[in-house]
């Protein structure tokens, strides 16, 4: 159940759907340092087409623990984009932004990403450059105490969510702060541990993932509070430490239930739609992998319950495309599923008027 104000939101600007749900598509990456993800956390959908996805484990073979890994829709893979200081990558135990958490990408192909351990922002060029960064810690405005979820607004400004302080910032792209809001506590206008972020392109109206008090929350740009989504728990519709928020063209909105492994799926009233639970399937790449492993065949004809494999584990983020495509960090899986949203936009002569509704029987 959802807490709507709905006196404070416009929902002229929302399409009435036929909603035919979501079907599952493809996976990206697999468990490698190279051509491939290790510590998935967040992705950036790049207008040329890559996706930007930022990794944060320990050092394997030389490679960064703070990487981003290029890959297309078809799942080849580009170059690595990694941090640099004073011209040389950072020295392994020693970096200087060790924590990524999550990042977004800016119309002239700037990556941002939060780091919750540097109290930065870390900015990178999609051809590799490090361009900068900027942050410093502390709890006045201006400040960052575990930096988390992020995203820019039409104006090209920075928001972030301040995990430990209980509060979201704007910054231009160079860090000059602009506003911010937020309190700690389980009031609904209260945050408690927030992390995702998103922006409702339909009224630019906020939506951020309440992590400890296991709901979503919309806010205007000032922080008023409109509405409230979800319950906290583990049944259907319910929260369960959501740290990923995403809004597609039409207004639903995505979240990650991350202590639930699954993500739900709202209309713009907080109406509980549907919930993925994850239906991976292997890459091409993977079987080719897996193909030259005899130890792991063996294992693997041993497994009496394929089933698991499929599913979410410890997803982190949702991002969406204007293609009705739907990108889920499956982190504990070391890759992403896509799925399809399939709808059709209902014309006002296709909708009966309310009164001539009959309730449908509910099987």
């Amino acid at each position: 159940m959802s807490m709507l104000l709905e006196n404070n939101i416009e929902t002229d600007n929302y399409p009435t759907l036929l909603r035919m749900g979501h079907r599952y598509r493809f996976c990206l990456g697999q468990r490698l340092p190279v051509d491939g993800f290790y510590g998935p956390l967040d992705v950036s959908l790049g207008q040329d087409e890559w996706l930007y996805v930022l990794n944060r484990w320990e050092n394997v073979n030389g490679v960064p623990r703070n990487r981003y890994v290029t890959v297309t829709l078809d799942d080849e893979y580009g170059d690595f984009i990694f941090p640099q200081v004073d011209g040389e990558m950072e020295p392994r135990g020693k970096e200087k932004f060790p924590s990524p958490v999550m990042c977004a990408i800016d119309s002239n192909g700037i990556l941002y990403s939060t780091d919750e351990h540097a109290n930065s922002v870390l900015m990178l060029s999609t051809s590799g450059e490090t361009v900068g960064w900027w942050g410093e810690k502390g709890t006045e405005p201006g400040y960052l105490n575990a930096p988390s979820g992020i995203t820019i607004d039409s104006d090209e400004n920075l928001w972030i969510v301040n995990c430990q302080n209980h509060k979201v910032q704007c910054f231009t792209r160079q860090g000059e702060y602009l506003q911010g809001w937020g309190e700690f506590g389980n009031e609904p206008h209260q945050l408690n541990f927030p992390w995702g972020i998103t922006i409702d392109p339909l009224n630019q109206t906020f939506l951020i993932a309440d992590w400890n008090n296991n709901l979503v929350k919309r806010f205007t740009k000032e922080g008023e509070l409109l509405q409230v989504i979800g319950t906290p728990g583990t049944g259907v519709g319910q929260l369960n430490k959501p740290s990923s928020v995403a809004v597609d063209q039409h207004g639903d909105i995505y979240i990650v239930d991350r202590g639930n492994d699954r993500v739900l799926i709202f209309n713009h009233r907080g109406m509980f739609l549907e919930s993925l639970i994850g239906d991976g399937t292997m890459t091409d790449k993977g079987v080719q992998k897996l193909l030259t492993n005899p130890d792991a065949l063996r294992l693997r004809d041993n497994v009496v319950d394929f089933d698991r494999e499929k599913r979410f584990a410890s997803p982190t983020s949702v991002k969406v495309d204007d293609e009705g495509r739907v990108y889920i960090v499956d982190t504990g899986r070391w890759r992403i599923q896509v799925y399809e949203k399939l709808w059709r936009i209902l014309e006002p002569d296709e909708i009966d008027a309310p009164e001539l509704h009959a309730d449908p029987e509910v099987y």
